[in-house]
């Protein structure tokens, strides 16, 4: 059967003036990636890539360990939801750069605490209080129908490479897992950076087989961000 890797990017540049960019370490953890995946049985696969800096960087660096040609189908029904906007609305604080930096310099645990302000911020768009570019479920369906579209679109024994993020890979565990909405929360505040989520194609039907895949990476290269 086919089957679809999600693989999210590699860690990104937190607290950086880009965030989008990787890190030094998400370069190596995509490396890394592109390595251990030469022992799965690909065949030929098809890579498909959101357009983010920090997807289009994963995918250069593991397909190029791979030994693959660095070329993909661009697909923005995989683009992250935009987390700038969603703090911005509920917490106005976040766009002063300067002042939102003074203010985690001053928290005990700053991870901590902004991952709490953040989770709130998605739980306030999901529930649709506020303006937004891109509705909860917009941003959901948009998501499921590229999976569906590129399940639909495999053969028997064909694999595809995703490069995305953890709210589209959350969005689709849901929806195969048949969680509520608080499954985008804890699946984004749990997967890996360079993870991998395997799902089979079978007669147009999506089968979850595996969530959050990460024993290609050393502990001390294990991140979330």
């Amino acid at each position: 059967m086919p089957v679809i890797y999600l693989i999210r990017h590699g860690q990104a540049s937190f607290g950086k003036e880009d965030y989008d960019q990787l890190s030094e370490g998400g370069w190596e953890q995509s490396r890394i990636l592109g390595r251990a995946l030469q022992n799965q049985d690909l065949g030929v696969p098809r890579a498909i890539c959101g357009t983010m800096r920090r997807h289009v960087e994963t995918a250069q660096a593991t397909l190029g360990e791979l030994g693959l040609a660095k070329e993909w189908h661009t697909d923005t029904g995989f683009n992250e939801y935009n987390h700038s906007e969603l703090l911005a609305v509920d917490w106005p604080l976040a766009t002063d750069r300067a002042a939102l930096t003074q203010w985690l310099a001053e928290q005990d645990h700053p991870r901590k605490v902004f991952q709490a302000r953040f989770e709130q911020a998605l739980r306030r768009w999901q529930s649709g209080d506020g303006d937004y570019s891109e509705s909860w479920s917009a941003f959901r369906e948009r998501v499921l129908a590229s999976t569906y579209s590129l399940g639909n679109c495999l053969s028997s024994g064909d694999s595809a490479l995703v490069f995305t993020s953890g709210g589209a890979i959350s969005v689709i565990i849901q929806r195969l897992m048949g969680l509520t909405d608080e499954a985008l929360i804890t699946w984004n505040r749990t997967l890996i950076n360079t993870s991998v989520t395997r799902v089979l194609v079978n007669a147009g039907k999506l089968r979850l087989v595996s969530v959050n895949e990460h024993l290609h990476l050393p502990s001390e290269q294990v991140t979330y961000r």
